[in-house]
């Protein structure tokens, strides 16, 4: 096979104004520590220490976006070192670096990478006066430097909502930050507000349709736009990714995609590796998200409106603290290819109005019968319903689990679409207020069924639909259940 290395500088990139920069400083501190980066993870390290005329950093929040296994944990590892090591605060005030990420085995790894690190160089254990890996104080602590109380410290931390209050951080490390809530940034960010030549990074690969993405994209598109004055931004991805209009046309056989988007291509990614993973892919989505880093931005005229459904208003159909009633129905959803699922609930609120709840969500669809078959026991639920073709990969689940469901046909999808619609609309569908249902509604466009009608379909592959379609069709199911009085076991037309 041909040899190919990979792109060593992004295809898109956006770096504030400096006089210069600390990186290769940083690089050769790096590599005396036994860190050995390659010629990109070197160029990503040089923007991240550029500076001002008056020796700040010159980008305060940094993005990279890259697939992964290239080798961002290595960038991690120097940048850490860099930042507790040769970079202490003026003011002698105790420097605080805050490394975290989305999952707690990601948060691990880093500590153990830098632990690896230190331990390894004498000079730097002579400067360290604990390490700490006990559940909750994970990190490293130095001596204080002449004229410090307390010594400059790292800390590792699984993100929560919760995750990181009371801690000032001069440097933020968001891992895996296509999985960063608002909330969880949030917790971590507004503590630090007061802190001098703060420096926040964003390091990630292109979401899927699960991921709390809000904050990374919008480190993204100032970085692409260039919108945000001390915002840093580097990508590698395919031509045309960014588009709306051209990312669904990019030839992933191609291999100047798999060297515009693969920096360690031929170095640390073995080209064979590519071509399994092309071959052998069954859903191009899926593919472009997690090897190529495709991630297009949002059509313009779609964020206006996708649909007849008014959001203000089931915006205002909000009542706090409303709970399924009695004679609920349950909805089930699985998005595309079967790698997620949703469950919703709805019930009757009042004679006219319906209670919608969203339930559940989660990756892969082997939990949903068993807990769909617990839901219909704990609630007394007299239906469930699902789209039979969206659902065929639980269908032998829930059978194995005694779950009896009415398969909805198109024309019962089309017409829960407009009842839901048109209820929502009159104020007639009410919740408690869901973050993720409202998204998943924003996101939500509409497709043509047949002659029946309309569903729910994604305006864009990264932004889930599940949370709609169920919360649709269990609205839908309540007025079906009622139609049948006399039949509290429905009509399982999944059975044969």
């Amino acid at each position: 096979m041909e040899t190919l290395v990979g792109c060593q500088r992004p295809r898109l990139e956006s770096r504030p104004d400096s006089i210069g920069s600390l990186g290769d400083r940083v690089v050769r501190f790096a590599a005396a520590a036994g860190v050995h980066l390659d010629d990109w993870q070197e160029y990503v390290l040089w923007a991240l220490f550029d500076i001002t005329a008056d020796n700040k950093w010159a980008a305060n929040e940094f993005g990279l976006l890259v697939s992964r296994q290239n080798g961002k944990g290595e960038i991690l590892v120097a940048y850490d070192l860099a930042h507790l090591f040769l970079f202490p605060r003026e003011d002698l005030r105790r420097k605080t670096i805050i490394h975290t990420a989305h999952e707690v085995k990601t948060s691990e790894d880093g500590l153990q990478r830098l632990i690896g690190v230190v331990r390894s160089q004498e000079r730097l254990m002579d400067r360290v006066a604990n390490i700490y890996t006990a559940n909750g104080q994970e990190g490293i602590v130095l001596h204080p430097r002449e004229g410090q109380t307390l010594g400059d410290r790292i800390r590792f931390i699984a993100r929560s909502k919760n995750s990181g209050r009371g801690f000032s951080g001069d440097t933020m490390i968001y891992d895996e930050a296509q999985e960063l809530a608002a909330a969880a940034r949030d917790a971590l960010t507004y503590t630090s507000s007061a802190v001098p030549n703060k420096q926040e990074l964003y390091f990630g690969t292109a979401p899927s349709e699960l991921n709390e993405s809000e904050v990374f994209e919008g480190v993204r598109d100032r970085g692409r736009h260039g919108t945000g004055r001390r915002t840093g931004w580097m990508e590698w991805t395919p031509t045309g990714s960014e588009k709306y209009d051209t990312a669904a046309l990019i030839d992933f056989s191609d291999p100047q995609v798999w060297r515009e988007s693969i920096p360690a291509l031929g170095i640390r990614i073995e080209i064979e590796t590519v071509q399994d993973q092309v071959d052998r892919a069954t859903d191009p989505v899926t593919l472009g998200q997690e090897r190529f880093s495709v991630w297009p931005e949002q059509k313009p005229v779609e964020e206006v409106s996708l649909s007849d459904l008014d959001m203000d208003q089931f915006n205002n159909n909000l009542l706090k603290g409303i709970k399924i009633g009695d004679a609920p129905v349950i909805a089930i959803a699985l998005g595309r290819g079967g790698g997620f699922a949703s469950v919703s609930m709805a019930s009757r609120a009042d004679e006219e109005t319906i209670v919608v709840e969203h339930k559940r969500t989660e990756r892969q669809t082997l939990w949903v019968p068993e807990y769909v078959a617990q839901l219909r026991k704990d609630t007394g639920a007299v239906l469930v319903v699902l789209d039979e073709k969206n659902a065929s990969a639980i269908l032998n689940g829930l059978k194995t689990k005694n779950v009896e469901y009415l398969a909805m046909n198109m024309n019962e999808v089309a017409a829960a679409h407009s009842m839901f619609i048109e209820y929502s609309n009159a104020g007639l569908i009410v919740h408690r207020g869901q973050e993720e249902v409202a998204k998943s509604f924003k996101f939500a466009t509409t497709r043509k069924v047949g002659t029946a009608g309309f569903t729910w379909d994604a305006s864009d592959p990264t932004k889930p639909i599940t949370h709609a379609q169920s919360i649709t069709w269990a609205a839908w199911a309540v007025t079906k259940a009622e139609a049948n009085p006399q039949k509290p076991r429905p009509q399982v037309r999944g059975y044969s």
